[in-house]
Parts: C-alpha cells; sequence; structure tokens
C-alpha cells in the first residue's frame, strides 16, 4: 500500500510531463524577486525561508516561527499591484527522531497537539544531532506499521532544512525547465477527447484537464461503441465519420507548466477545435496562477479574485490568484449544434466565441 501521488488519481501522459510532481511539505512563500526575460523564464528558482528554532531536546520537540512574505497581484483603489505582503507570522512544531542515519519529523497538529501518525524522512545530515543541513527524501514513515513509502516518478523539486542554534533555514528549489523538457502524450487519445466524442452522443460534461490525462482505452472503446470511421489520425488531430457526419478534431495547444510561486500548482492552457461541415467550435482554456506579467488592469476581465486572505496587520486583501480565460459553456453549445442528431443545417453555430 502506498500514497497515490498523480494528478486525479490517473497517470499522466502530457506534452510537457509524463511522470509525478510532488512536494509532500508546505510550499514555502518568501517573496523572490521576477526575472521577466523568456532566457531565465525556465531556470530553477530556490524559495529560501528564514525562521526562528527552539530545540527541545528532552522530549525531541522542535518548533519553528516564521514571518511570512509573499509576492501577491492586489486589487487597490480599483487597479492592480504586484506587492510583496506580510501575512503575519506561523508556528508549528515537530517531534523527530532518528532511524538510523535519516532524520523523520511527525508534525504536531496546531490545534491539539496531537503528532500525525506518517513522519516525513530527511538524509544528509550526522546521525543523533539535529543540527546541520537535511535533504527531503519526499518519503514517509509509518511508525505503526514500520513501512516506508516514496513519491515515485519524477520529482520537479529538491527541498532542504538547515538547523542551527535559534535558526532554521528552508530552501526549496523548483526545476522548471526539467519540468518543461518532458514532452510525450498522444492528446487524441486523452479523457479529454473522449469526453467531446461523449459530448456529439448528447452527454456535455467536458473535464478541460483531461487532455493531459491519458484515456486511450476508453477513447477506442467510443469509437467501436459509436461505429466511428477514422479517416486520419496524429497526436495531436484526428478526422472521423459518425453516424452519416464528418468531423475533424484538432489540439492546437495543450501545455501544462509548474506555477512560478513556489506551490505544486500546475497552470493549464488547452486551444483546440471541432469541426464539421462549415462550423467550427474552438475551445479556449487558460488557467495561469498569478505572476508579475499578469497582474495588470486590462486583464481585469480574466482575473480570478479572492477577498478571504488577511495580512499580518489583520487587514481583508482583495487579490487576483489566476489568470482564467474558459470558453467552455460556448463551446459546449457549439458541439451541441453539430451533433449527429442535430439538424445539420449549413449555417451552424452564430453565438461569437470568446
Amino acid at each position: 500500500m502506498g500514497y497515490d501521488y498523480t494528478s486525479h488519481g490517473k497517470k499522466i501522459a502530457i506534452r510537457v510531463l509524463l511522470g509525478t510532481f510532488l512536494c509532500t511539505e508546505v510550499a514555502a512563500l518568501s517573496a523572490c524577486s521576477d526575472d521577466s526575460s523568456s532566457s531565465a523564464e525556465d531556470e530553477p528558482t530556490i524559495f529560501t525561508e528564514t525562521s526562528s528554532l527552539e530545540v527541545d531536546e528532552e522530549y525531541n520537540i522542535i518548533t519553528w516561527t516564521t514571518e511570512k512574505n509573499k509576492d501577491m497581484c492586489l486589487l487597490e483603489n480599483g487597479s492592480f499591484t504586484w506587492k510583496t505582503v506580510n501575512l503575519g507570522t506561523s508556528k508549528e512544531s515537530a517531534r523527530y527522531e532518528f532511524r538510523g542515519d535519516t532524520l523523520v519529523l511527525y508534525t504536531l497538529v496546531y490545534n491539539n497537539g496531537e503528532q500525525e501518525r506518517f513522519g516525513h524522512m530527511y538524509l544528509g545530515g550526522t546521525a543523533g544531532n539535529i543540527y546541520g543541513t537535511w535533504k527531503a527524501l519526499f518519503c514517509d514513515f509509518d511508525p505503526v506499521e514500520k513501512n516506508t513509502f516514496c513519491a515515485t516518478g519524477d520529482i520537479f523539486v529538491t527541498k532542504t532544512i538547515t538547523l542551527s542554534k535559534g535558526e532554521m533555514t528552508t530552501e526549496t528549489l523548483y526545476d522548471f525547465e526539467r519540468y518543461s523538457a518532458q514532452k510525450s502524450g498522444n492528446l487524441v487519445l486523452s479523457e479529454l477527447t473522449a469526453d467531446i466524442l461523449r459530448a456529439l452522443k448528447g452527454t456535455y460534461e467536458l473535464y478541460i484537464p483531461g487532455a493531459f490525462v491519458d484515456d486511450s482505452a476508453r477513447v477506442l472503446s467510443l469509437i467501436k461503441e459509436y461505429k466511428i470511421t477514422t479517416t486520419s489520425q496524429t497526436k495531436t488531430s484526428i478526422n472521423f465519420k459518425m453516424d452519416g457526419k464528418e468531423y475533424a478534431l484538432k489540439y492546437n495547444e495543450a501545455e501544462e507548466t509548474l506555477a512560478k510561486d513556489g506551490s505544486e500548482k500546475l497552470n493549464r492552457i488547452v486551444k483546440l477545435e471541432l469541426s464539421s461541415g462549415k462550423t467550427t467550435c474552438n475551445l479556449d482554456f487558460e488557467r495561469t496562477f498569478m505572476e508579475k506579467s499578469l497582474c495588470k488592469s486590462e486583464n481585469k476581465d480574466y482575473l480570478d479574485i479572492n477577498k478571504e486572505i488577511i495580512d499580518g496587520q489583520g487587514n481583508t486583501l482583495e487579490y487576483a490568484v489566476a489568470y482564467l480565460a474558459n470558453n467552455q459553456e460556448e463551446f459546449e453549445k457549439c458541439v451541441k449544434s453539430i451533433t449527429p442528431a442535430s439538424s445539420g443545417d449549413d449555417e451552424g453555430y452564430n453565438d461569437e466565441l470568446n
């Protein structure tokens, strides 16, 4: 038995990644410089966080207090501004133990002091000495079952903690270039393609991130079930005939990348077109978590706004979480107009698509 670290519990098959990304710890929220030059866009980025540290060597408890700062796109007086915001302090504790040369940290739950069952494992320091530099293994130890569970697949993050008298420094490195360099996947055999085929049969529930999830078995099963005749097919396009109507499905873009804010979140872009006769249905989906280059008032219609965060002074802030462009509803209406059951009107779908 182990942990499932894959997105949506399924194996990812995407243009930019074949494998798994994991960050089991709380992502560092330290502000970092923004370099908008394209040459540095995918270079590894290190987020560094410094905390004050207390060590109780009698009970093997470490407690660290951190001043939290984060770069954010604030909405102030009707305009968006990129600022470093102080979010106050956080206090966390963990019990530690050594298993051979491995350090294991069991987080203490903040509200009642109970210990998490699974301990996060680190290596690199001196056995028996909490002070030193320790590298996260991305493995958890179960002290009840005496088992170790590790992340599988490619890890695109490196994390180290350095503990010294009175201070703990956490460094989290995200290798954006390694992540983006992984190229694979057959988009035509994805979960989204299966959803589109089902939509042509009258079911309109599209899962856009499904473009990055391999679902070849279901796509091939639907082709057989719907008696679809394929005239041409590549990894990004397919021409087919179903119930007497001809269709062309083409993925113009499908990209999944790591967010630049030091978290495990994923940016996604999916652009495709489905054509039949004189009608072309265009899907245009983009969700990019906030970056300095997107923090502009001209993007206000596409910014996802959150009003729930409170800064270190107790002020409630309005800020943009992500850039979100999604015309899924219009796309689904268009698809409905070209189903085999539709009238077959050559004028097709006339509503303007975003």
